[in-house]
């Protein structure tokens, strides 16, 4: 009984986290609004790297014993790790992606993106790839971890949370179009969970996050033909 309270205050901890992560979501936007989408390419590019530096110092410092501690163990093989679940998660998206693209457009979440990369590419490469990232594992990974015990309810539970984060414009629409998003992005959120959980190391899973966000940027760049 002790040991089942113990795991349902872990994964309250873990919703903690999570609605921590909105919360300042919904300050720092509404707080930097008026600079985040400035005419001034300049000031919008600095705001938008400190807002997602607010999540990291906030969030980092709650879990700073786990970020250490991993940081300090990480093994080279890990790297191996995060980049086989990493491409086993992108083969499901892709075809999760193109059997949803013929019922419709882009999610909304990957429209902003572009907006965003296309207005201010400098920042949103230090948002997209380097921070945000490390942010999004520790709200939707490191902050479940020890809530379960068998790697695959750990993997679909956190997966299904951080695919929900990718489509909220779902539950203000109510489009089912953009409901069918949370398969490509769960399913990428599983395989991130699974890297983790094979290693016990955060920094795993932020790799495979790192090198999947560097790479759509990238390609985005180049479709664009956007200079940095």
């Amino acid at each position: 009984m002790n040991k089942k309270c113990d795991k349902v205050k872990k994964f309250l901890k873990g919703l903690g986290t999570i609605l921590l992560y909105f919360l300042i979501n919904l300050i720092v936007a509404y707080s930097f609004q008026d600079y985040m989408y400035s005419d001034n390419i300049i000031m919008a590019s600095f705001f938008q790297v400190i807002a997602y530096l607010i999540f990291l110092i906030v969030l980092g410092f709650v879990y700073r014993k786990r970020l250490i501690d991993d940081f300090k163990n990480f093994k080279k093989d890990y790297i191996r790790v995060a980049l086989k679940n990493w491409i086993i998660g992108l083969g499901i998206m892709l075809i999760a992606n193109i059997i949803i693209s013929n019922f419709g457009g882009l999610a909304t979440n990957e429209e902003a993106n572009r907006t965003v990369l296309q207005a201010y590419p400098i920042s949103s490469i230090i948002s997209m790839v380097i921070i945000g990232p490390l942010v999004e594992e520790i709200t939707f990974r490191a902050s479940f971890k020890k809530a379960f015990d068998k790697w695959y309810t750990f993997a679909l539970v956190t997966a299904l949370l951080f695919g929900t984060a990718h489509i909220q414009n779902y539950f203000i629409t109510f489009n089912i179009h953009e409901l069918l998003y949370l398969l490509p992005y769960s399913s990428l959120g599983f395989f991130f969970a699974k890297a983790f959980y094979e290693t016990n190391n955060i920094y795993t899973s932020y790799i495979a996050h790192v090198i999947h966000n560097g790479m759509c940027v990238l390609l985005l760049l180049i479709l664009f033909n956007i200079g940095v």
